[in-house]
């Protein structure tokens, strides 16, 4: 309880992008759960790939591109005593892998935009919805697992 206190309160002394990066990254989450659902209900059902599962894409890849853009403002904006304050061991090793997270987070970021980018294009060119649903599923949970990797990465 203490340490969300304590998070909570950073998080609003930090800087509006910032605040931003971490709302649209939320919205994110909303919307791969939907596209992942959506998706895997659509080949279950054979469902037509409708209206909603193509704003569903469509959001997803804005999202991504709304978090690029914020990540690069916070990147370029990154002051390196003070922006990688990590709680943890300080030792040569770990401040090491603490300055190059930023540079294999925007890397493995824009690996996933590229691929979600692969699946919304490809889904799109297909003609029927489980060939469509199907890529989707493919492209979007790989961005998603890209994304969950360079995120973890810090963490542990």
């Amino acid at each position: 309880m203490i340490n969300a206190t304590i998070q909570l309160s950073t998080l609003l002394m930090s800087s509006p992008v910032k605040i931003a990066h971490y709302v649209v990254s939320l919205c994110f989450l909303v919307f791969a759960v939907l596209l992942i659902f959506r998706s895997v209900t659509g080949l279950i059902k054979k469902r037509e790939f409708g209206k909603l599962d193509k704003f569903l894409s469509y959001a997803f890849i804005v999202n991504l591109y709304l978090q690029l853009i914020f990540g690069i403002v916070l990147f370029t904006n990154m002051n390196p005593t003070s922006g990688l304050n990590y709680p943890g061991d300080k030792s040569h090793v770990d401040m090491l892998s603490k300055r190059l997270w930023p540079i294999e987070h925007i890397v493995l970021m824009l690996f996933a935009l590229f691929i979600a980018n692969l699946g919304l294009i490809s889904s799109l060119k297909s003609r029927n919805s489980s060939a469509k649903y199907r890529k989707v599923l493919i492209y979007y949970v790989l961005s998603i697992v890209l994304i969950a990797y360079s995120l973890i990465s810090i963490y542990l």
